[in-house]
Protein backbone atom coordinates (compact mmCIF):
# COMPACT_ATOMS: atom_id res chain seq x y z
CA UNK A 1 0.00 0.00 0.00
CA UNK A 2 1.36 3.38 -0.98
CA UNK A 3 1.61 6.16 1.56
CA UNK A 4 1.78 9.87 0.89
CA UNK A 5 2.64 12.99 2.88
CA UNK A 6 0.69 16.05 1.70
CA UNK A 7 1.70 19.55 2.78
CA UNK A 8 -0.65 22.57 2.79
CA UNK A 9 -0.48 26.22 3.84
CA UNK A 10 -3.67 27.10 5.75
CA UNK A 11 -5.49 29.89 7.57
CA UNK A 12 -6.19 27.72 10.65
CA UNK A 13 -5.14 29.80 13.67
CA UNK A 14 -6.49 28.30 16.90
CA UNK A 15 -6.27 25.05 18.83
CA UNK A 16 -10.07 24.73 18.70
CA UNK A 17 -10.12 25.10 14.89
CA UNK A 18 -7.27 22.62 14.59
CA UNK A 19 -8.97 20.01 16.78
CA UNK A 20 -12.33 20.41 15.04
CA UNK A 21 -10.93 20.22 11.50
CA UNK A 22 -8.60 17.29 12.09
CA UNK A 23 -11.38 15.27 13.77
CA UNK A 24 -13.76 16.09 10.91
CA UNK A 25 -11.10 15.25 8.30
CA UNK A 26 -10.65 11.78 9.84
CA UNK A 27 -14.42 11.29 9.64
CA UNK A 28 -14.84 12.36 6.00
CA UNK A 29 -11.80 10.55 4.58
CA UNK A 30 -10.82 6.99 5.43
CA UNK A 31 -7.61 7.51 3.44
CA UNK A 32 -6.28 10.08 5.94
CA UNK A 33 -4.23 8.21 8.53
CA UNK A 34 -2.58 11.12 10.38
CA UNK A 35 -2.87 14.91 10.26
CA UNK A 36 -1.21 17.77 12.13
CA UNK A 37 -1.33 21.55 11.93
CA UNK A 38 1.67 23.57 13.11
CA UNK A 39 0.16 26.62 14.83
CA UNK A 40 3.67 27.96 15.59
CA UNK A 41 4.57 28.17 11.89
CA UNK A 42 3.76 31.46 10.14
CA UNK A 43 2.10 29.48 7.31
CA UNK A 44 0.07 27.25 9.70
CA UNK A 45 1.24 24.13 7.86
CA UNK A 46 -1.14 21.18 7.60
CA UNK A 47 0.70 17.87 7.16
CA UNK A 48 -1.43 14.89 6.15
CA UNK A 49 -0.38 11.25 5.85
CA UNK A 50 -2.71 9.45 3.49
CA UNK A 51 -3.03 6.29 1.44
CA UNK A 52 -4.16 8.39 -1.56
CA UNK A 53 -3.05 11.52 -3.38
CA UNK A 54 -6.18 13.36 -2.25
CA UNK A 55 -4.89 16.93 -2.10
CA UNK A 56 -7.82 18.23 -4.17
CA UNK A 57 -10.35 16.69 -1.78
CA UNK A 58 -8.54 18.08 1.28
CA UNK A 59 -8.26 21.55 -0.30
CA UNK A 60 -12.00 21.58 -1.13
CA UNK A 61 -12.87 20.31 2.35
CA UNK A 62 -10.90 23.09 4.08
CA UNK A 63 -12.31 25.71 1.72
CA UNK A 64 -15.88 24.54 2.45
CA UNK A 65 -15.07 24.79 6.17
CA UNK A 66 -14.23 28.47 5.60
CA UNK A 67 -10.44 28.35 5.50
CA UNK A 68 -7.89 29.45 2.95
CA UNK A 69 -5.63 26.64 1.81
CA UNK A 70 -2.77 26.25 -0.65
CA UNK A 71 -1.31 22.88 -1.60
CA UNK A 72 2.50 23.02 -1.35
CA UNK A 73 3.94 19.53 -1.90
CA UNK A 74 3.43 15.77 -1.85
CA UNK A 75 5.94 13.10 -0.94
CA UNK A 76 5.59 9.38 -1.42
CA UNK A 77 6.78 7.34 1.55
CA UNK A 78 8.71 4.07 1.29
CA UNK A 79 7.74 0.80 3.00
CA UNK A 80 9.53 1.97 6.18
CA UNK A 81 7.60 5.25 6.35
CA UNK A 82 10.49 7.44 5.15
CA UNK A 83 9.81 10.10 2.49
CA UNK A 84 11.30 9.25 -0.89
CA UNK A 85 13.81 11.74 -2.26
CA UNK A 86 11.68 12.99 -5.17
CA UNK A 87 8.97 15.38 -3.92
CA UNK A 88 6.03 16.03 -6.25
CA UNK A 89 5.57 19.81 -6.27
CA UNK A 90 2.66 21.56 -7.95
Amino acid sequence: MKKYVLIFKTSIRTILERSHLIAKLYNVSKEVKFATIDLDDEDFILRVESTQRNEDFISRFLHLEGHQVAFLAAFEKDEHGRPLLQPAYY
